[in-house]
C-alpha cells in the first residue's frame, strides 16, 4: 500500500524536471563587438573604478552636497521603492511553486413540519464540517520555474537601474558642483574686469574733460565698461539656474549653494586609468541590467513553450463532518478527497504557437538593446578619455595665452600713458586678457567635468 502511495509522488518529480523552453546564453554579438582595449587610454592598467565617489571627490562640501542627495533624491527613492516591489513579485512567483492550504468550516441547521417532510422535499436537518484544503499545480513543463527566473531577473535588473541612478546622482551633483565654482571664478574674473574698465572710464572721461582725449575713446570706454556689467547680469542668472537643479536633485527648494574649493583647488585625480572594456560587461549597472532583461525575457519564452502542453493540478480535502455536532471529531465523521485534473489545450487557432512567437520576437529586441547599451557605453569611456585628454592641453594652451595677454596688456597701455599707440589697442589687449581668462576658467571646468563622466562611464562609485 505504502509503495502505492510513493510511487504516483516519484513520477511527478521525475515529470517535474521536464522544463521546456531554451536556456539563455550571452549573444555572440557581445563578444565579437568588445574591444581589447580603449584608444585614448591611459598608460595604467588599473581602473578608477576601484575607489568611492568619496575617495575621488575630496571637496568637504561637494561630499556633503553628494550624501544630502543621495539621501533625498526623489528619483533615486522611487527606484529604491520599484527594487522593493520586485522582491515583492519574487516572492509572489515563488509561492506559486508550492501548494496552497485553506480550511472551511460550515454549519447548517434547518427545520422543516411534518407536512413538509411528506411532501419529500425535506433534507437533513443539521449539517456541520470543518474542511482542510490544498490545491496544486505541478511544474511538469517548468512554466512556474521559468516564472520565478524571470522575476529573479527582473528583481536583479531593477536593481541595477537603482545602481544606475545612484550613479547617475552622484556623476550630476559633482558635474554641477564644478560647474557652480567655474561660474563663481568667471563672475570674479568678470567683476575684476568690470571694476578696471570702470577705472578706465573714469581716467578717459577726465582726460576728454581737459581735451586731452577724443569722444571716441570716451564712448570706448564706455562700452566696453556697460559689456562687463550686463555679462555679470549673464552670469548671476546661470549660477541661479544651477543652484535650483542642486537643490532639485537634493529634494528641496531653493537656497544657496554652500562652496568649498575653488575648481584649482579640487583634487579630483586627472590622469584616470581606464582599467579594460571587458570590465564594463559586469560593471556597468546599465549594462548588467540590459543582460537581466534578456535574460528575464528568455524565462519568458519557456513559459509561453509550456503553456502548449498539458498542465496537471492535484486537489483534495481532509476534515470532519456530521449532523450532530458533538459527534463532528469522532473517527467515523473524518472524511476526505484527493483528485487529479489533466487539462491540454487541443486548438485554439494557433494561439499558444504565435504566444511563443511574440515572446521570441520580445527577446531579440531586448538581445538588441543590450548590444545597443554596451556599444553606448563604450563609446562614453572612450569619449571621456578623449575629453580629458584634450582639455587638459586646452587649459595648458590657456594658461600660457592668460601670461602672454597680462604682459600684452602691460605693454599697451604704457605705451597708450606716453603717446605712442591710440586707447583702441589697450582695449584690444584688455579684451584678450578677459577672454583667454574666461576660457582658461572653462577649460579647466570642462576637464573636471569630464574626469566625472569617465568615472561614471566606468561605472564607478557605486
Amino acid at each position: 500500500m505504502e509503495k502505492n502511495l510513493i510511487l504516483p509522488f516519484v513520477f511527478l518529480l521525475v515529470l517535474s524536471g521536464c522544463a521546456v523552453g531554451p536556456k539563455y546564453a550571452r549573444p555572440e554579438a557581445v563578444e565579437s563587438k568588445t574591444p581589447v582595449g580603449y584608444t585614448f587610454a591611459m598608460t595604467s592598467p588599473d581602473s578608477i573604478t576601484n575607489l568611492k565617489w568619496w575617495d575621488v571627490y575630496q571637496d568637504p562640501e561637494l561630499q556633503s552636497l553628494i550624501r544630502y542627495a543621495l539621501d533625498s533624491n526623489l528619483n533615486l527613492l522611487t527606484a529604491i521603492a520599484r527594487v522593493e516591489e520586485a522582491q515583492a513579485v519574487l516572492g509572489y512567483n515563488k509561492a506559486n511553486l508550492g501548494p496552497t492550504f485553506g480550511v472551511a468550516a460550515a454549519g447548517k441547521s434547518s427545520r422543516f413540519k411534518s407536512e413538509a417532510e411528506q411532501a419529500g422535499v425535506a433534507f437533513n436537518a443539521n449539517a456541520y464540517s470543518v474542511l482542510g484544503n490544498i490545491s496544486w499545480e505541478i511544474d511538469i513543463w517548468g512554466k512556474l520555474r521559468h516564472a520565478n527566473r524571470a522575476a529573479y531577473a527582473e528583481l536583479l535588473a531593477t536593481e541595477e537601474n537603482r545602481k544606475s541612478i545612484y550613479i547617475s546622482l552622484v556623476a550630476q551633483i559633482a558635474e554641477l558642483y564644478f560647474n557652480l565654482r567655474g561660474l563663481d571664478e568667471r563672475y570674479q574674473i568678470t567683476q575684476r574686469t568690470y571694476e578696471t574698465r570702470e577705472e578706465y572710464l573714469r581716467i578717459i572721461n577726465l582726460r576728454f574733460e581737459m581735451g586731452e582725449v577724443s569722444e571716441l575713446d570716451k564712448l570706448q570706454a564706455e562700452q566696453i565698461a556697460a559689456d562687463s556689467k550686463a555679462q555679470l547680469f549673464s552670469l548671476e542668472r546661470g549660477i541661479i539656474a544651477v543652484e535650483n537643479a542642486i537643490n532639485i536633485l537634493s529634494g528641496k527648494p531653493y537656497s544657496p549653494i554652500i562652496r568649498g574649493l575653488q575648481n584649482d583647488q579640487q583634487q579630483v585625480p586627472l590622469e584616470i586609468p581606464s582599467g579594460l572594456p571587458s570590465e564594463l560587461l559586469v560593471r556597468r549597472p546599465d549594462i548588467v541590467g540590459a543582460e537581466q532583461q534578456l535574460i528575464a525575457q528568455t524565462e519568458r519564452i519557456g513559459v509561453a513553450v509550456a503553456l502548449r502542453f498539458p498542465s496537471l493540478s492535484l486537489t483534495g480535502f481532509l476534515g470532519v463532518a456530521s449532523p450532530d455536532i458533538s459527534k463532528l471529531f469522532s473517527p467515523n465523521a473524518v472524511l476526505g478527497s484527493v483528485t487529479g485534473q489533466l487539462v491540454a489545450p487541443v486548438f485554439q487557432f494557433g494561439q499558444n504557437k504565435r504566444r511563443v512567437e511574440v515572446e521570441r520576437a520580445r527577446a531579440k529586441q531586448f538581445a538588441y538593446q543590450y548590444e545597443q547599451t554596451i556599444l553606448e557605453a563604450f563609446a562614453e569611456v572612450e569619449n571621456s578619455l578623449a575629453e580629458i585628454r584634450t582639455f587638459s592641453n586646452e587649459y595648458e594652451a590657456r594658461t600660457v595665452q592668460v601670461k602672454a595677454t597680462e604682459k600684452s596688456l602691460l605693454l599697451s597701455k604704457a605705451l597708450y600713458d606716453n603717446g605712442y599707440t591710440s586707447f583702441l589697442q589697450v582695449l584690444d589687449a584688455e579684451r584678450n586678457l578677459y577672454y583667454s581668462e574666461f576660457e582658461k576658467s572653462l577649460a579647466l571646468e570642462n576637464q573636471l567635468i569630464a574626469s566625472v563622466r569617465l568615472y561614471k562611464a566606468l561605472g564607478g562609485g557605486w
